[in-house]
């Protein structure tokens, strides 16, 4: 008889059916204990004409075809859907403990201030104080155009000697081209920055080059690969722009750092109104008694 009964219940747990009423006195009890209203405001969603042009134009978007109006009618009851499950399950709690869910909102939330923290165009003559109390960033940096003639210091027993007797035929008119040891290195830069040179020729060498006198041979200047004769034959030397030159910049970063100013603004006032409390693990000494401790442990073993 009880091995009758057991198959039953096991047969009768199968069932869809049970799952279903089980399912749903689950969420009645929930729905008592959370104290959930029946208020006509609470339970009342509006599909506006936005919205349903709104999905329209996403299904257009996807299809490359307005939908037809059964189609659309589908559109309309999904989104009816998910905003009754949102409704239901923000009701229910149920994104109280997701992480994910609470990164969303956290996340939506902060494009909201983003979009709030929106102003009108700045006058130029706050763009202009603002370029001078950046000027750092905007500084446009020193460009050279240079060439060198480079030496291999390991196949010369001299390196240093063989530089400057190099450098006095460069200097005679010697032609650069025939001169000085093959290697991979590039000949020579056009108008570049000294963080260009380094990427090349490393930064002790753009350091180098940027106190060299234009217009004739010069050396030796070293690098990581070896040793270098160098002719600038232009020095653009570091120049603060005016603000016409580079306004759309300016006006960029000015946005920036006003956007992070107002966000920041709005989340101090909102931390205003939160008690921050840092709870303590009873069950972990105090850092003090945790060291006492220690020392003990450490005066015992010995």
């Amino acid at each position: 008889m009880r091995i009758r009964v057991n198959r039953f219940m096991q047969r009768l747990l199968r069932e869809p059916l049970v799952h279903f009423l089980v399912l749903g006195a689950a969420l009645f009890l929930v729905f008592n204990l959370t104290g959930e209203t029946d208020q006509a405001g609470e339970r009342r969603i509006v599909v506006t004409p936005g919205q349903v042009e709104q999905l329209a134009a996403q299904f257009s978007r996807t299809w490359l075809r307005p939908p037809t109006p059964s189609e659309l009618d589908g559109l309309i009851e999904r989104y009816v859907r998910r905003e009754i499950y949102y409704r239901e399950a923000l009701a229910m709690g149920l994104g109280q403990d997701d992480p994910y869910v609470r990164n969303r909102l956290a996340l939506k939330l902060e494009v909201l201030l983003d979009d709030l923290s929106a102003e009108a165009e700045p006058a130029d003559t706050e763009l202009a104080d603002f370029l001078e109390s950046h000027a750092e960033r905007f500084a446009k940096p020193a460009r050279l155009s240079f060439r060198q003639v480079y030496l291999n210091p390991e196949r010369h027993p001299d390196p240093t000697a063989e530089a400057r007797r190099l450098l006095e035929t460069l200097r005679d008119g010697g032609d650069p081209n025939a001169r000085g040891d093959v290697s991979m290195l590039i000949p020579g830069l056009a108008a570049a920055s000294p963080d260009e040179i380094a990427r090349h020729f490393g930064e002790d060498f753009a350091e180098a080059l940027v106190v060299l006198e234009p217009g004739g041979w010069d050396g030796p200047v070293r690098s990581p690969y070896g040793i270098h004769l160098v002719l600038v034959t232009q020095c653009e030397p570091e120049r603060q722009p005016a603000l016409a030159e580079i306004r759309d910049r300016v006006l960029v970063e000015w946005r920036d750092q006003r956007r992070h100013e107002t966000k920041e603004q709005a989340y101090q006032r909102l931390r205003e109104r939160y008690e921050i409390v840092m709870q303590q693990d009873s069950a972990a000494p105090a850092p003090d008694t945790a060291a006492a401790q220690q020392a003990a442990q450490v005066q015992a073993g010995q």
